[in-house]
């Protein structure tokens, strides 16, 4: 079965698959509730699902009240194949294996220094390493999608600030040594995908991402928007101070400059007159109560502060995650950024630090992967499944 041909019977099998990935205790007599379908429609669609192994019967609930057959429910077939996702940075590679529930099979963490020169190479060891392992009928792997700390438009990245990946098509190099189809996505529009996945109750929201660059990834309602050519959450590259700090995009003032994880060290190096500190001595300086760090993470959260403003009154969402090794340590930093936050017509916005925390790009390629690979609009996931069966680390 085909399920990326046009067809109104390809649509009503992916309607029917939609629910069954989406919904709960999902029967046959549900389905056809919810979608309209009539019963022998969605039988034969069920039986056709379950013949080419998309869809299991998992066993009988109780009858309704008024009696009758008790209903069998189905859910996706998880182990019919798997996701693979990965995040790709200038110092680091990071993958997660789940069946197509979104259920953890795998985690992996490599720091290495990337460049265009050897991205290929490591990239097709790790796939084909994995490989090696697992195994996953009939399907298989499904898609390995690609979290890229940069520009992306129509599956090909436009500009990467920080390392020289952009200057080959790694799709098709990738694609062309794997046989397996792969999809590329920028790093926060992937952790926007992860945050709507598990978040059943806002249809606008934005995932904050403050690493070595800043990015926003945008949900309205419920859809992913990019924006012309991919650019939309590129908040990093908004001018926070006209004539600041030069930025690798060649702009000077830009938010990143002011705002991210690199920022936040470059400016405890000079406060302290030392290029040798790191984020653990600056850990060390606040729990220290150093007086010079906590005005410094003051005017930090303050500028973050600023951009979180400008993307209240840009987007208008319901909920923004903050998604940064910065909220994970010092956690206190949100309060600061409330202290800050001029919140006048946009008190109803909700500001929280995501559950997902570094892996959130990981998960939203998940999603990313299991929308291409089943022709869905939306997935959602239980947060259960986010518990690891291996985790594995490369230092």
């Amino acid at each position: 079965m085909d399920l990326k041909k046009t067809s109104t019977r390809n649509s009503n099998t992916i309607l029917v698959i939609s629910n069954i990935m989406n919904g709960y205790q999902m029967s046959r007599a549900k389905i056809s509730e919810l979608t309209g379908l009539n019963k022998a429609t969605i039988s034969e669609i069920v039986r056709n699902l379950i013949e080419d192994q998309y869809v299991v019967e998992i066993g009988a609930g109780e009858s309704s009240s008024a009696g009758g057959r008790k209903p069998i429910y189905l859910e996706i077939n998880k182990k019919a194949g798997i996701s693979f996702s990965i995040d790709l940075r200038s110092d680091q590679i990071s993958s997660l294996a789940t069946y197509l529930n979104g259920e953890v099979i795998e985690k992996y963490t490599e720091h290495c220094k990337i460049s265009k020169e050897n991205v290929i190479e490591r990239l097709v060891n790790h796939v084909q390493e994995f490989n090696t392992k697992y195994t996953a009928k009939p399907f298989g792997m499904i898609g390995i999608a690609i979290s890229i700390h940069g520009v992306v438009d129509e599956n090909q990245i436009s500009f990467t600030p920080y390392f020289d990946i952009d200057e080959i098509d790694l799709v098709k190099e990738l694609e062309d040594r794997l046989n397996i189809p792969v999809y590329i996505e920028n790093e926060a529009n992937l952790s926007a995908l992860a945050e709507a996945a598990y978040d059943h109750e806002h249809t606008h929201l934005i995932s904050f991402s403050v690493h070595t660059g800043i990015g926003a990834g945008i949900i309205l309602d419920r859809q992913l928007f990019r924006g012309f050519k991919g650019r939309s959450g590129e908040i990093g590259h908004t001018i926070l101070y006209p004539d600041g700090i030069q930025c690798a995009c060649g702009n000077k003032g830009c938010f990143e400059q002011y705002g991210s994880f690199t920022s936040l060290i470059r400016r405890f190096q000079t406060l302290k007159k030392d290029d040798q500190c790191t984020f653990d001595d600056l850990i060390e300086a606040v729990e220290q109560e150093d007086a010079e760090t906590t005005l410094l993470i003051d005017h930090f959260a303050k500028d973050l502060s600023i951009g979180l403003m400008n993307i209240m009154g840009t987007y208008d969402p319901e909920v923004i995650y903050v998604n940064s090794e910065i909220f994970d340590k010092l956690p206190n930093i949100l309060s600061i950024i409330e202290k800050h936050l001029d919140r006048s017509i946009y008190k109803s916005i909700q500001l929280s630090k995501s559950k997902l925390g570094s892996q959130s790009s990981l998960y939203g390629a998940t999603v990313l992967n299991l929308k291409n690979f089943l022709s869905l609009d939306e997935v959602k996931f239980d947060i259960g499944y986010t518990s690891t069966a291996a985790v594995r680390s490369n230092k």
